[in-house]
Parts: C-alpha cells; sequence; structure tokens
C-alpha cells in the first residue's frame, strides 16, 4: 500500500513537472514571437526613418466604379465611401466590411474606433454601424444639429428645440441615457461636442454674448459613476472671455483639446478633466487635424497664395513641429512620428525633425490617402480605383 502511495504522489508530481515545463515552453515562445515582431518593427521603422523615397510602386490595383457624389475617409484602419444613397467600410485591400443603403441630401459623418455614426442635417434620425455592420436607427424626435459617437457605440447629439438646444445621450442601442437643456442665457450655445473613446466623458464648446462681447466656456461631463451625484452630470469647467472655441476632440480617454480662434486648450483626466495648457495662436488658423495623439494647426503664411505653416503640438501641448510647405492642401494625415500633406495630384510626407520623406505626384488623382501599419505603404482612392502602393 505504502507503495502505491509512493507511485501515485510520484506521478502527480510529474504531472506537475509537465505542466510547469509546458507553461514554460508557451511563455517563451510567445516571448520570442514578440521579439521577433518587435525586431521587424523596429526595422521597418529604421528603414523608414533613413531613407528618402522618390517614388513608389503599385502593389495592388482594383477597378471601382463609384457616384460623383461619393466622398471617402478614413476610421481606424478603415476606408469609409458615402453618398447620398449609401455607405461601405472596405479595408486596403478593397475588401467590403458592410455597406448600408439609406436617403440623405448632406450626410454627416462622426467615428470612433470600429463605429460609424451617420445623420442628415436637420433630421430626427442617426444611423450607427456597428464593426460587424449591423446598425441601430436612434430616433431623436428634435432636428440634429451635431453629434458625436464613442468606441462603443454611445452617441450625444445637439438637439434644436425653439428657442432651446438640448444634448441628449444614447446607448447603442438607441435608449436614452441622460439629457442636457441648454439656454443662451445659462450655458450659451453648444457650437461642438465630443465623447472620449470609452465613452465615459462628454465635451461640450458653448459660445454666448457677455457684456457686449463673446465668451466660449468648455464644459465636461461624466455618465459614469464619478459623475452620478453631480447636477446633469457635470464634473469641470472653464471660462475664456474674448475668445471663440469652435472645435473640441478627444485624442484619448484621458486627453481632450479645444481649439479657438486666438489659443488651443489641451484638458486632462479621465474623470474630471482639468486644464493642463493653453497655448496662445497669433494667426488665423486655416485647418485642424488630429493624430493619435496629436494635433496640427495649419496657417497660411503671408509670403504666398499656396504658402503655409503647420504646428504639431503633443498631447500635453508641447510643439513638436514647426513645418513650411507650399502645396494647395486638400488633407493632411498625422501618425506619431510623420505627417502626410496631399492634394488630387501631389504629396509630401515629413518626419517630426521636418525632414521631408517623400515628394512626388500620383500617377491617377488621389481623394483619399489612407496609411497604413507598415509606414512605407499607403491606400490611394479614388471613384476608379483602389490602390496599394509601397514607397521606393
Amino acid at each position: 500500500m505504502a507503495d502505491l502511495k509512493l507511485i501515485k504522489s510520484q506521478s502527480v508530481e510529474d504531472f506537475d513537472a509537465d505542466v510547469r515545463r509546458h507553461r514554460l515552453d508557451v511563455t517563451i515562445r510567445v516571448l520570442l514571437i514578440l521579439a521577433v515582431l518587435f525586431v521587424i518593427a523596429f526595422l521597418i521603422k529604421r528603414y523608414f526613418d533613413t531613407r528618402n523615397f522618390t517614388g513608389y510602386e503599385i502593389i495592388k490595383k482594383t477597378v471601382r466604379s463609384d457616384s460623383d457624389t461619393a466622398e471617402y475617409m478614413v476610421y481606424n484602419g478603415h476606408i469609409l465611401k458615402y453618398s447620398q444613397d449609401g455607405a461601405e467600410s472596405f479595408d486596403e485591400t478593397d475588401k467590403a466590411n458592410w455597406n448600408v443603403t439609406y436617403e440623405m441630401q448632406n450626410p454627416k459623418i462622426a467615428t470612433c474606433g470600429d463605429y460609424v455614426a451617420m445623420s442628415d442635417a436637420g433630421s430626427t434620425e442617426i444611423l450607427v454601424m456597428d464593426p460587424n455592420g449591423n446598425q441601430t436607427a436612434i430616433q431623436t424626435k428634435l432636428p440634429v444639429m451635431n453629434f458625436s459617437v464613442a468606441g462603443q457605440g454611445v452617441v450625444a447629439a445637439v438637439l434644436e428645440e425653439g428657442n432651446t438646444t438640448r444634448i441628449n445621450v444614447y446607448d447603442k442601442t438607441g435608449t436614452q441615457l441622460a439629457g442636457i437643456k441648454c439656454t443662451m442665457a445659462k450655458s450659451g450655445y453648444p457650437a461642438d461636442i465630443a465623447l472620449s473613446p470609452g465613452g465615459t466623458l462628454l465635451g461640450v464648446t458653448y459660445i454666448r454674448m457677455e457684456n457686449d462681447s463673446l465668451r466660449s466656456s468648455v464644459a465636461f461631463y461624466n455618465f459614469g459613476d464619478v459623475g452620478q451625484n453631480e447636477i446633469d452630470n457635470y464634473v469641470s469647467g472653464y471660462d475664456y472671455d474674448g475668445t471663440v472655441i469652435p472645435r473640441i476632440k478627444f485624442l484619448n480617454n484621458r486627453t481632450a483639446v479645444a481649439v479657438g480662434d486666438n489659443k488651443m486648450i489641451l484638458y486632462k483626466g479621465d474623470q474630471k478633466p482639468e486644464a493642463l495648457s493653453a497655448n496662445n495662436i497669433e494667426n488665423e488658423i486655416e485647418s485642424v487635424f488630429y493624430g493619435p495623439d496629436e494635433v496640427a494647426l495649419v496657417f497660411r503664411a503671408d509670403s504666398g497664395a499656396n504658402h503655409y505653416i503647420m504646428d504639431i503640438y503633443s498631447d500635453t501641448g508641447k510643439l513638436k513641429l514647426s513645418q513650411d510647405f507650399e502645396m494647395a492642401y486638400t488633407d493632411i494625415k498625422l501618425t506619431s512620428d510623420r505627417a502626410i500633406v496631399y492634394n488630387e495630384s501631389t504629396c509630401e510626407i515629413f518626419d517630426m525633425k521636418g525632414k521631408v520623406k517623400y515628394d512626388g505626384l500620383f500617377e491617377d488623382s488621389v481623394f483619399l490617402l489612407a496609411p497604413t501599419t507598415n509606414p512605407t505603404r499607403f491606400v490611394l482612392v479614388n471613384r476608379n480605383l483602389t490602390q496599394l502602393i509601397q514607397l521606393n
């Protein structure tokens, strides 16, 4: 009997040892795979950092046939085509993720993560698409003036109600979660709204007249546990005299940026955002572009009609790059380490040291340029073609 117990004990010990060895083997394999991926990513980045590119080759070309009114935009690694009668999401190989039909005279689009929200100007309905193409129609009952969507499908909408304005928040099923009543006398007119990617925070910029001068306010509302005991979920806010602030956006769950006519303000905090820094702006802003953790302000230089200055700031308010360029641009794409300036026929790529990495012409007209995870590959889209290109 003693020998039997000893055999059983040894069997259990052997089994435990085998389990430990297996776990160790799996851990080593995972670490090796991660190390290989890190090395590959490092080599690709170093290849891009140390090279200048003079042209490109087309890796794949797909023929398209879109309407003359089709518009295109990039969201979370996907491409969205939309027009008055429908929208389609597709990837860099032109493979469709989903498509939806509708009738909108002037469709407006908001995206966050894999979610897309659409509404017609003055409509009482917001259409929300999830990553699998499932759609929810949110009935607002009041005309939609502006809206924002979060990364899990929560939607905030500015609604017109006579002399007052409402900001309603809906979950991804269309159920109203909260409502804020706005008046010109009390808060001002909500010029812009933005939800944090997680859907917990809502930022609103208000504009109102006070003592014959314009005044802006930036308010933050928390729809999580922290904001439940606050009136209207209001958790923090700031007033700015003599400033018009028409734009606000969350760069991530704890960083928001508000851009006004004479200043840019960054706010930090995932519960009660606080003003981190304010950069005074002396020149008139022509355009604003956002990256994963960056914001770019474009100004028209005095020296020429197509001479511009682009200032790129980090999510702490630090100036990363101030770059001159001469191009009648249609769009600018930002990544953590580069800025891509382009129009239908020309493209310039700068790194964050101001070095020109590429300056060239497109073979075909380009309505949209979409960066990929590989810094040397891009997707070019127009109404006739989708092209995957490689810089060389």
